[in-house]
């Protein structure tokens, strides 16, 4: 399904002495929003990654193995700019139609898993302009690639692994783009998007309830590193297929257990970045890919 709107706002005149019915109208401005999702693929997903920074990243291979990895640290704002082609099939025939959204930029990125589940991701996005006169661009889908199962995931807080997360989970990267200044005699789009406000990372996981541990990180206000690791099959050696996100200085805001009926006992955990100096998220993905 598609989740990304485009929309051009139009003026309509209360024209007076031209009749009742009379109500002209003008185009002034154009945008549209959304979002891009999916499964994270084994190959193929740093290109998404570097949308979220500034920064120019080069695979890395790993030793003399096949493996190469990408390291994405979002110490910079977004800039980058992406052009994306909808194919949509008409009804009638099977020749698809294009439209291409232009001049795309993304701020942020969920990840999120269910038990029985893969990692999915979702980016939401801003975006500059829309064509219709694009020619029909050509797919080329991947020659080789996985999904990365629940079965291949850990998550570790200050270190320290956690073994009783069951369930759902997300971690949360938020990069407020402002999407709402168009630009004066430009055709009425909008300017490049810049940030708003400070960005946030955070997230949340169900866990069952074991000890005090989870709930005493918020009386005693304790702060400790996020570590979320999804790996899949191995490249080579001791290298496998891996997406990981570390997010820096957390601080805890779970609520206090609760008995809430039969069955056992879960409690919900949830944390936000709170680092006194700047200590931004790391992003690292492991394939086969030797370019994004």
């Amino acid at each position: 399904a598609e989740s990304r709107a485009f929309q051009y706002a139009r003026y309509f005149s209360q024209a007076l002495g031209v009749g009742r019915w009379s109500r002209p109208s003008i185009t002034t401005t154009k945008s549209g929003t959304g979002s891009v999702s999916g499964e994270v693929p084994t190959t193929g997903f740093g290109y998404w990654l570097q949308f979220l920074h500034g920064n120019t990243v080069v695979p890395v291979q790993d030793g003399a193995t096949t493996s190469f990895t990408q390291t994405h640290t979002l110490d910079t704002p977004p800039d980058k700019s992406a052009t994306i082609q909808v194919q949509t099939p008409p009804v009638s025939t099977s020749t698809l139609l294009p439209q291409d959204l232009l001049g795309v930029m993304f701020g942020g990125l969920t990840l999120s898993w269910d038990a029985a589940g893969v990692l999915m991701w979702e980016m939401p996005a801003v975006i500059n302009n829309m064509s219709t006169a694009e020619t029909l661009a050509t797919y080329v889908a991947p020659t080789a690639w996985s999904m990365l199962s629940f079965a291949g995931g850990s998550l570790s807080i200050g270190g320290v692994a956690q073994t009783d997360i069951t369930g759902s989970g997300s971690i949360n990267i938020a990069q407020a783009l402002r999407d709402d200044a168009f630009a004066l005699g430009s055709s009425g789009t909008m300017k490049k998007p810049t940030e708003t406000a400070k960005p946030t990372a955070g997230g949340s996981f169900t866990a069952d309830f074991e000890d005090m541990t989870h709930f005493n990180r918020v009386v005693n206000d304790t702060s400790g590193d996020i570590i979320l690791k999804f790996e899949g099959q191995t490249i080579s050696g001791a290298f496998k297929y891996t997406m990981q996100v570390t997010i820096p200085a957390c601080k805890f805001q779970s609520p206090r257990p609760q008995v809430g009926g039969p069955g056992p006992v879960t409690q919900e955990v949830t944390f936000e970045n709170s680092a006194p100096t700047t200590q931004p998220p790391v992003m690292v993905y492991r394939s086969t890919d030797t370019v994004l």
